[in-house]
């Protein structure tokens, strides 16, 4: 097994709480579209970019946070 002191961290609470602000921003956009769009949203509209929201930002953070170690 390697040793892993070259890797990236798998949480950086920094890049993780920009990354997080930014995703409820287009969440908040997407569900003000769709809104616009389609009309009334339902309970299960929200309790999925609930749940899906900090799931894609920590993806995002996953893949920047290598390239933010590179520097």
């Amino acid at each position: 097994m390697k040793p892993s002191y070259g890797d990236p961290p798998f949480f950086v609470p920094r890049l993780f709480g920009r990354v997080l602000a930014a995703t409820c921003a287009v969440a908040a956009l997407g569900l003000v579209a769709a809104r616009a769009i389609f009309g009334p949203i339902t309970t299960v509209d929200l309790v999925g970019t609930a749940v899906c929201t900090p799931l894609v930002a920590y993806l995002v953070h996953l893949v920047l946070a290598p390239a933010r170690a590179k520097r």
